[in-house]
C-alpha cells in the first residue's frame, strides 16, 4: 500500500493531473474486476464499490479512498484465511475419522487374537475341551466381526460424505482461481496454462492450433460516455458472443485483461480460424447491448489470428498474434488481421 500512500501524497501536495487521476482510477477498476466475496460484501457489491470509487477519484475526490482499501484488503485476507481454516478442518476431520477407525481396528484385532488363543488352548487339550466355553468364544468372535462390519459401513458413509465435501470445496477453489468473475470466462492464468498444453499436444501429435486475440474497439469511450457499469455490460456481452461462436468442447476462451480476450482453437487451421473470427466480428457488430439508463449500444472488435508455427514457443506465438491484433487496430479497427 506504500505506492498508494505516495500517490495520494502527490495528489494532495501538487496540482491534480488528469494522467494521475486516470491512472489511479484505472487501478481501482482493475482491483474491482478481481474483487471477491468477503463476510462484509458480496463479490458484485465489492466490484460496484470499486467502480464508484474509481469514478470519484477520476473526478478528483479522494476522501475515504485509503480507509476503504485498507478495509477491503483486511476483509479479503480474513476471508481467505477462513477458507483455508475450513479446508484444514475438513482435512483434519477426515484424518481423525481414519485414525479412529485404525485405532478401533487395533482394539478389535487384539480381542480377536485373545479369542483365537483361547480356542487354540482348548483344541490343544482335548481332555479339557469345554463345548459351552468354545461356543461362547465363537459367538464373541462373530459379534466382534459383525460390529466391525457395521462400524465400517457407518465410518465409510461419513468418510464418503467428508471426501465429497472436500472435493467440492477444492473444485470451487480451482474454478475461482481460473475464472474471470465478471464474464465467467477463463482468466489469464488459465489461458497461459492452456497455451502450454496446446503447444505440447501440437508437438506430440502434430494437431494444428490457432490463436485469436480480440480487443473491443474504443472501449474507453464507452466507459467515459456511459459509465463503468455500461463498460461491464459490454464486456459480458462480448464474452457471450465469443462463447456462442467458439462453442466446440475443444475451444478455450479467456478474458486476458481489460477489454482484451484470447481464444485457443485446437485442431483448427488458419483458414478455419479466419472464418470463425469473421463470424464473431459480425455477431458482435450486429448485437445491440442493453446498458443501464441509456439506449442499447453497439460495439466492434479488432482481431488478430495466427496458427502455431513449427518449433514456436508460447511467448513467440502470443507476441506474433498480438502484433497482428495491433495491425488490425492500426488499419482502422473493426478488422481481422492474419
Amino acid at each position: 500500500m506504500e505506492w498508494l500512500r505516495a500517490l495520494l501524497r502527490r495528489l494532495d501536495d501538487e496540482t491534480d493531473t488528469p494522467y494521475e487521476r486516470e491512472l489511479l482510477a484505472g487501478v481501482l477498476r482493475v482491483l474491482g474486476e478481481y474483487a471477491f466475496e468477503t463476510h462484509r460484501r458480496r463479490a458484485q457489491a465489492a466490484r460496484e464499490a470499486f467502480l464508484q470509487l474509481s469514478e470519484q477519484v477520476y473526478a478528483g475526490e479522494y476522501g475515504g479512498l485509503f480507509p476503504f482499501l485498507q478495509e477491503q484488503r483486511r476483509d479479503e485476507q480474513q476471508f481467505v484465511q477462513g477458507q483455508l481454516n475450513d479446508l484444514r478442518d475438513l482435512t483434519w476431520n477426515l484424518l481423525s475419522a481414519l485414525a479412529r477407525m485404525t485405532q478401533q481396528e487395533s482394539q478389535d484385532d487384539a480381542a480377536l487374537q485373545q479369542q483365537v488363543r483361547h480356542i487354540n488352548l482348548q483344541v490343544q487339550n482335548p481332555e479339557s475341551l469345554d463345548v459351552r466355553s468354545l461356543r461362547q468364544t465363537l459367538q464373541s468372535i462373530t459379534e466382534i466381526l459383525t460390529q466391525r462390519e457395521q462400524r465400517h459401513r457407518q465410518t465409510l458413509r461419513q468418510l464418503e460424505s467428508q471426501v465429497n465435501h472436500l472435493m467440492r470445496e477444492l473444485d470451487q477453489a480451482r474454478r475461482e482461481s481460473t475464472t474471470d468473475p465478471l464474464t465467467g470466462l477463463y482468466n489469464r492464468r488459465a489461458f497461459e496454462e492452456c497455451l502450454q498444453h496446446t503447444i505440447g499436444l501440437n508437438r506430440l501429435f502434430g494437431y494444428p492450433a490457432t490463436m485469436m486475440l480480440i480487443d473491443i474497439d474504443h472501449f474507453k469511450r464507452v466507459n467515459d460516455a456511459y459509465g463503468h457499469a455500461a463498460g461491464d455490460a459490454v464486456l459480458k456481452a462480448v464474452a457471450e458472443q465469443i462463447v456462442r461462436v467458439c462453442k466446440r468442447r475443444s475451444d478455450f476462451a479467456a478474458r486476458y485483461g481489460g477489454e482484451e480476450f484470447a481464444v485457443i482453437l485446437r485442431e483448427t487451421t488458419l483458414r478455419e480460424a479466419q472464418r470463425i473470427a469473421q463470424q464473431l466480428a459480425e455477431q458482435v457488430r450486429r448485437h445491440a447491448i442493453p446498458i443501464p439508463d441509456a439506449e442499447p449500444i453497439r460495439v466492434t472488435v479488432s482481431i488478430g489470428v495466427s496458427e502455431l508455427a513449427d518449433h514456436e514457443g508460447a511467448d513467440e506465438w502470443f507476441r506474433r498474434t498480438d502484433a497482428l491484433l495491433y495491425q488490425a487496430k492500426q488499419a482502422g479497427r473493426d478488422r481481422i488481421a492474419a
